[in-house]
């Protein structure tokens, strides 16, 4: 994994956007990289030797020749190993290093998106016009003059965002890489590729970025107006600070491609509005209140809906207005579409909610259990007025507060205590675990649902939000019953799906159809369509549109619901074999049969229903948890859709948050990870209200808000499902006595929980037959 994967996505795509685990993913990838290969190299001894204390000491290593000449030497090495499922950019940069220039310009050229790689491309073409009378930067700028005098407008937004990278950014990336791997003397086969892939895209990025930057900078103001001082007066008295974009010279009235964020990086916005320009759009980009120039407080979440619906107001009486506004953007700026959809503005004609972040189905509360991944995610948007983004660099500091929290057994809400600094917004939100009148507020809630008639583009990633979209489009279409909702889902994670997908997900390659999606793009065709009577987008061919893995095709359905109805009824066999496996069966089991599970809430040692980032792994890896398998399927299946039903549990306590993950097992022993689970079940039937159990008694928990999934599952392979208690650092422990979950601790533990996972439990699973 390189800081290209991850900090272009979030500086370029996402850096406004990003409200789920983008930011882990380079220390995913070191752990899968230590799972998966055994072959180790030397750590630089210029790396273990030299100071890192800070991002001066940084660029200092940077420019070491020795670490260049060692990370070269390690270089040729592990080309010489010809290491098998590089990514595109490991492959690239590895090359680069190597000066291997024709073949670094030859895998860009077989890319499905060339432009993304266009700052190697700049890179390796002035290295080979090697001359002794001009420098490096001067030869990438008499390349670069010549290319942007023939760049259309989208070839020049494109081009930008590849080169909206940011060098302290890549520091402060740098920094922990850097720190990470001076406490090991071995590095595995992919830490070294990663580390060399690393440092040789920075290197990329030094080189072009101070010339090209410039030249495109110039470029963009010759073209476009911008007026970045806008602000706009609600009428409850709030400031909102606005970016407004349009085509110098163009007094036609137009349609407003509109985002509003809480993500004010102003430089980033332009570029958006830039491109909402370049498609025709006048480009409008506003901030929450308080955010960018505006006076007021910085408030998350609470006022976006009014907020954003004042905004509308305003932009509809504009004088370059046609009076249409059309709303989108992803993760956080999906939510603001649905809270501005809440007051149905006349002027507002489509949203596009991508990855739609939900504030209690999703982050930072899924199924009415507050989980840790990014709760510093308050600190990054409440700091200051644009964005703090040093809370994101040492992600060794975060993980070790939550494990800390977890293996200590204090109190949830001691959280910020633990961590060292106080977290007054997540204080907040642990005071509202219910979805309750706070939440209600913010978002369509049941019949608000009624009024949103406007059409609905939702697109997300199986991978990625799947979760919250699927609930706000099972929500429209359950109280509005002429919705005119269409929604997209592929094999992308939360980046990818807003964005340009990658060929891997994880170490899952992905079918080259899921490649053809461009979700900006596809944006702008939707609008396109509604607006000014075009073709819909070209993956766009049913209400309900989804990437069927294994099977390199595209698959359109008129209804989600009829997916998810279709399909299996297993239920949880008692009988065990010599693997200390039980049966997913389809046989009817008697109503008084059970399977026993015994956990001790108060063990911090043992992880259980662990987040696994790993997709494919050689075998199936479940230390605890009760393993239930199909049996072996004869013909291929399509499985698509939600696993819906519910388990029949008794519990010795009030209360238990569940879990189960779901794989596919390959006739070869190898898993596919389709699902993770986790719900509190005092919560499963209504997650306003709080329905505790009666000790022992069997008692219906429904299976809610599970993942969706779409995958061609091979003949030969089983289906399993590891039920599980959800015990681990990645959330609140629930100990079950039926307190506020949040005050809680280990000495609420009492004696183990015993669940009785009762045989006729009934697990729906989307699946049938495979024909093409």
């Amino acid at each position: 994994m390189t800081f290209m994967q991850d900090f272009y996505r979030v500086s370029i795509h996402l850096t406004v956007m990003c409200l789920g685990f983008l930011i882990f993913t380079p220390w995913i990838g070191f752990l899968m990289a230590e799972e998966v290969e055994p072959v180790n190299f030397n750590t630089p001894s210029s790396l273990l030797e030299h100071k890192v204390e800070n991002n001066q000491d940084v660029i200092k290593l940077m420019n070491s020749s020795d670490l260049k000449q060692q990370l070269l030497s390690l270089a040729e090495k592990i080309d010489a190993i010809v290491p098998a499922d590089l990514t595109t950019q490991e492959g690239i940069s590895l090359s680069s290093m190597l000066a291997q220039h024709n073949k670094t310009l030859s895998l860009i050229g077989d890319q499905k998106y060339p432009v993304n790689y266009y700052h190697h491309v700049l890179y390796s073409q002035a290295q080979q016009r090697s001359s002794s009378k001009e420098t490096l930067q001067q030869r990438i700028k008499q390349i670069f003059s010549g290319a942007i005098l023939g760049f259309s407008d989208e070839e020049l937004f494109q081009t930008s965002s590849t080169m909206g990278w940011s060098l302290p950014m890549g520091q402060d990336y740098m920094f922990g890489l850097f720190t990470d791997y001076q406490q090991k003397e071995k590095l595995s086969l992919y830490q070294a590729i990663n580390l060399i892939s690393n440092y040789q895209l920075y290197k990329v990025y030094e080189a072009v970025l101070p010339v090209v930057v410039p030249a495109i900078e110039a470029e963009e103001n010759k073209r476009y107006l911008a007026e970045t001082d806008v602000l706009v007066k609600t009428p409850g008295g709030a400031t909102i600070s606005a970016v407004v974009v349009r085509k110098r010279g163009d007094s036609k009235k137009r349609p407003t491609a509109f985002q509003f964020t809480i993500y004010a990086d102003e430089k980033w916005q332009i570029k958006q509005a830039m491109h909402a320009a370049a498609h025709g759009y006048i480009g409008v980009i506003a901030n929450t209140r308080g955010k960018a120039k505006s006076p007021d407080n910085i408030i998350p979440w609470e006022h976006d809906g009014e907020d954003a619906n004042a905004v509308i107001e305003w932009i509809s009486k504009q004088a370059w207005s046609d009076g249409n506004v059309a709303m989108y953007g992803g993760s956080y700026l999906g939510f603001t579409q649905w809270a501005a959809a809440k007051y149905a503005h006349p002027a507002l004609k489509t949203i596009v909610p991508i990855e739609a972040a939900h504030p209690f189905v999703g982050l930072p509360v899924e199924n009415n259990i507050f989980i840790t991944p990014n709760y510093q995610w308050a600190f990054h948007v409440t700091n200051n007025k644009t964005m703090d983004n040093s809370v994101y660099n040492d992600w060794k500091h975060w993980q070790n507060a939550y494990d800390t929290l977890f293996e200590s057994g204090r109190a949830f809400k001691d959280i910020d205590k633990i961590e060292g600094k106080p977290n007054p917004w997540f204080q907040k939100w642990l005071g509202h675990s219910s979805y309750d009148s706070y939440y209600q507020n913010m978002l369509p809630y049941k019949e608000d649902y009624k009024k949103i008639n406007i059409p609905v583009l939702s697109i997300t990633g199986y991978f990625g939000a799947s979760i919250s979209a699927s609930y706000f489009f099972n929500e429209h279409k359950r109280y509005n019953s002429n919705a005119d909702h269409t929604f997209l889902i592929g094999p992308y994670g939360h980046g990818t799906a807003q964005g340009i997908p990658r060929t891997y997900h994880s170490n899952y390659k992905l079918d080259d159809v899921a490649l053809e999606k461009d979700t900006q793009e596809m944006t702008f065709e939707w609008f396109d369509h509604l607006l000014f009577n075009q073709p819909k987008p070209k993956l766009i061919k049913d209400t309900i549109n989804y990437q069927l893995m294994g099977s390199n095709t595209w698959q359109h359905k008129p209804s989600l619901m009829a997916l998810n109805k279709q399909g299996v009824t297993y239920h949880l066999g008692k009988n065990i074999n010599d693997k200390n496996q039980y049966q997913l069966t389809t046989k009817l089991q008697n109503e008084t049969d059970f399977i026993p599970q015994i956990v001790d809430m108060s063990d911090r040692q043992t992880h259980h229903n662990a987040q696994s980032w790993q997709v494919i792994q050689k075998e199936l890896n479940e230390p605890n948890g009760l393993i239930f398998v199909t049996e072996t399927f004869q013909e291929p299946q399509e499985l698509t859709g939600s696993v819906t039903g519910h388990f029949a549990l008794a519990i010795n306590k009030n209360d238990v948050d569940i879990g189960f993950k779901f794989y596919e097992l390959k006739a070869n022993g190898e898993t596919f990870a389709l699902a993770r689970y986790i719900s509190r079940a005092s919560y499963a039937k209504d997650m306003s209200h709080r329905q505790l159990f009666t000790p022992n008694q069997k008692t219906l928990i429904p299976i809610v808000n599970s993942t969706m999934i779409s995958k061609l599952i091979e003949k030969g392979s089983r289906l399993v499902m590891v039920l599980n208690v959800n015990k681990n650092p990645g959330a609140q422990v629930n100990m079950g006595t039926g307190k506020d979950v949040s005050e809680e601790t280990i000495a609420d533990a009492g004696e183990p929980l015993e669940i009785k996972w009762f045989s006729d439990s009934e697990i729906k699973i989307p699946l049938k037959s495979w024909k093409m």
